[in-house]
């Protein structure tokens, strides 16, 4: 009966799978996520007509139990055309945490010679989680006033991981960041090279740049006609003196100016107004 649980460094983990000893835990599993349907049927009519090729390796725990490292969607064929002649092996590392089991594994892949660049980075970049933390200890660490040798360049160490070069690296990981889908997408699935996808996405920033230039120089002109139209406004103006009180309500009513003003004694207007106005000096 295939145990519900089983103990790794300490700490218990469900059980996907098992097959004689073989066994399969989720962390492990879904850190390199298993094949697409259409992928894993093809796969699995290929073991059906001609077996396992690649050995499903594995890490034998304490109690015996073969922890599988890599082979998850092998073993599940096999499991499920019940067959049980297949190859393995055994790997033998010194491993105390699952995060050094789950950096076998990603490094393991990325050394596969049949991936393509694309394939191996994305590997790699499942550890970056793992190297910037070890990044920020070491900033800690410098904070602290303590020695710290290894300072970590973390598009280098994912560079390092993946036996890519950095540039090729640093292209990759912005082009993930970028947020344009369709060359992510394109990326992704080989159609486009990093190199190729990397130019596409500069060249729609530049355009992004460009609007985002135009759309300021615009709102600059607007604001400035807005500030002259304001100063304009309330500028310092000389009063219009008129005859009547009827001229000084027509001046007003036709918005040729903005004030109309009725006073016995002109010298009462001590200092002149902002804007355009009217003044009507009544007789005494």
């Amino acid at each position: 009966m295939t145990p519900k649980t089983i103990q790794l460094f300490n700490n218990e983990y469900y059980v996907i799978y098992q097959h004689g000893n073989l066994t399969t835990i989720w962390e492990l599993q879904a850190h390199l996520s298993i094949a697409d349907s259409a992928t894993y049927n093809q796969l699995k009519h290929d073991i059906k007509q001609n077996g396992v090729h690649n050995p499903i390796l594995y890490y034998t725990l304490g109690d015996g139990i073969k922890l599988v490292l890599d082979g998850h969607s092998r073993l599940k064929a096999c499991i499920e055309l019940k067959i049980s002649n297949f190859p393995t092996k055994e790997i033998k590392e010194d491993f105390e945490t699952l995060s050094d089991i789950q950096f076998w594994m990603v490094k393991n892949q990325c050394q596969r010679r049949n991936l393509t660049p694309v394939e191996k980075l994305k590997f790699a970049c499942l550890h970056e989680e793992t190297i910037v933390k070890k990044a920020k200890e070491n900033l800690s660490k410098a904070g602290r006033g303590d020695n710290v040798k290894d300072k970590i360049d973390t598009i280098l160490e994912i560079s390092k991981l993946a036996g890519i070069g950095r540039t090729t690296t640093a292209r990759y990981r912005s082009v993930i960041n970028s947020g344009f889908y369709g060359i992510i997408r394109q990326m992704m699935n080989g159609n486009l090279s990093i190199t190729t996808a990397y130019n596409q996405v500069q060249e729609k920033l530049k355009v992004g740049v460009n609007e985002i230039n135009i759309i300021s120089e615009i709102y600059d002109m607007l604001e400035c006609e807005s500030k002259q139209k304001h100063t304009d406004k309330f500028k310092t103006q000389e009063p219009k003196y008129v005859n009547d009180i009827h001229n000084g309500l027509h001046l007003l009513r036709d918005d040729e100016v903005e004030y109309f003003i009725m006073t016995k004694d002109k010298n009462k207007l001590s200092q002149k107004l902002n804007g355009k106005y009217a003044v009507f000096i009544m007789e005494q």
